[in-house]
């Protein structure tokens, strides 16, 4: 793909009076303080060093955007994942000056009157969790077809992250985090509330600069059932076919119940999946690697993973009966609420949970590199992208390469399919004991046979 230069000094000047990012007087005390001659990257690069302007605003105006920097009250700083469900943006009040996430839901998932009833519907229903181990949502409004979440804007990263850059993390701190979203799910569940795609990638760190602590935010509440929500209320319902032959999931961490029905699983599907995180977080490995979606649903349903224990030998033996117990096949015999979890977890979490680092690469760091360095990526289909082409995945508040699994995600299989697997493999693995089991008593009626007749004689 050939370089896209980026525009001349004056266009860029247009392009941010046009933007409406920045008062005149604003500009003109740079610019006037340029050289005529000053490239307009130079330009870029002085307002970016004022704080006038973020990296994404600079890119967007280098490469001839000018538009898509507001969305009501909010103005835009920097757009941090995408995916399936929409784009997450980091955004400012203009009133408040208050720093959120900002995530604008794809029209393709609330086309239908339905659709839109179900949308405001759930975000009613987030906005009453209220609590520390949540991320909170501000707001939810809509602007033309655009509808979009306003939600609190958290810092660190999310678990999935911080493994893959330092990788299986302490035990303490594991157990911290996953009792702190354990409280968060608790709080969920009394009000009634199921997540259905808890993951890493859900699970955000929140780091206070005071104390240099991390607190979990899960994310995401509310979102998963609009993936389905234009399935008739008379039809389907006991599916989470999001479409012909689909499922909605994250094959990795869905519970068995889940694979066959999202809409009657309950808070013990959560806890299945949090013990799949669980795992994640003590060995780096997701609890089934390998392998088709298809394949790794049935494993779900069918298959013990490889015990954490023998992935990390020096677990204490409490860790790993508490994550066995979440990864039970029947929910009857996981932990029945996230607060009997919250309570097995108590004794074993770490007295310092902050133990973790923010250390990651930068793709702009402060005060190196040029903005039009990323101007070669602002095609079509680059980053750099207007807010009305959304198509995205509701990401973690961070940057998305950093993020290999998009929130709410995709495509697995029909459910009829994984039924008939999964009672294929149930059958093979009967038959194949009941062939076993006739060798060995047959082996033994001959054997009792042959003493018999030796001790005749």
């Amino acid at each position: 793909m050939a370089q896209l230069q980026p525009v001349d000094r004056q266009t860029f000047l247009a392009n941010l009076r046009q933007s409406g990012l920045l008062e005149e007087r604003e500009i003109a005390a740079v610019a006037d303080q340029l050289p005529e001659d000053a490239k307009s990257k130079h330009v870029a690069r002085a307002l970016m060093n004022r704080g006038l302007l973020t990296k994404f605003q600079a890119e967007r105006l280098l490469s001839g955007r000018p538009t898509a920097f507001v969305l009501g009250q909010y103005r835009i700083l920097d757009k941090l994942g995408r995916g399936g469900m929409g784009h997450v943006y980091k955004a400012e009040h203009r009133t408040m000056n208050r720093v959120v996430a900002l995530k604008v839901l794809s029209p393709k998932l609330i086309q239908s009157d339905r659709a839109q009833d179900l949308f405001l519907r759930e975000v009613r229903a987030v906005a009453r969790l209220v609590h520390a181990n949540i991320v909170t949502a501000f707001d939810a409004n809509r602007m033309g077809d655009r509808y979009y979440l306003v939600l609190e804007y958290v810092n660190g990263p999310n678990l999935d992250q911080l493994v893959r850059q330092q990788g299986p993390l302490p035990v303490g701190v594991a157990c911290d985090f996953v009792r702190q979203v354990a409280l968060g799910l608790q709080y969920a569940h009394e009000q009634g509330m199921v997540h259905r795609d808890i993951k890493p990638a859900n699970i955000l760190i929140q780091k206070y600069a005071r104390t240099g602590q991390g607190a979990v935010k899960i994310s995401d509440f509310g979102l998963a059932r609009l993936q389905d929500a234009d399935t008739p209320e008379d039809v389907g319902m006991g599916t989470i076919l999001t479409k012909e032959n689909t499922v909605m999931g994250t094959p990795d961490f869905l519970s068995p119940e889940q694979a066959r029905n999202l809409h009657h699983v309950d808070i013990r599907s959560d806890l299945y999946s949090l013990g799949c995180t669980f795992y994640y977080l003590l060995t780096g490995k997701v609890p089934f690697p390998g392998g088709t979606t298809l394949e790794k649903l049935i494993r779900h349903t069918t298959e013990a993973p490889e015990p954490v224990d023998k992935l990390r030998p020096e677990l204490p033996a409490d860790v790993t009966t508490i994550v066995e117990r979440l990864m039970a096949k029947d929910p009857g015999d996981r932990f029945q609420t996230p607060a009997q979890l919250a309570a097995a977890l108590e004794p074993l979490v770490a007295k310092d949970s902050g133990g973790w680092s923010t250390a990651r690469p930068e793709r702009f760091p402060s005060g190196e590199g040029d903005p039009q360095d990323a101007v070669a990526a602002a095609g079509s289909d680059s980053e750099i992208e207007s807010i009305s082409s959304v198509e995205a995945a509701l990401a973690g508040t961070l940057l998305p390469d950093l993020s290999p699994t998009p929130i709410s995600t995709g495509i697995i299989a029909s459910t009829s399919r994984i039924s008939r697997q999964v009672h294929r493999e149930q059958r093979r693995r009967f038959r194949f004991a009941f062939l076993l089991s006739t060798i060995v008593v047959g082996g033994l009626i001959s054997l009792l046979a042959l003493l018999g007749f030796l001790l005749g004689h």
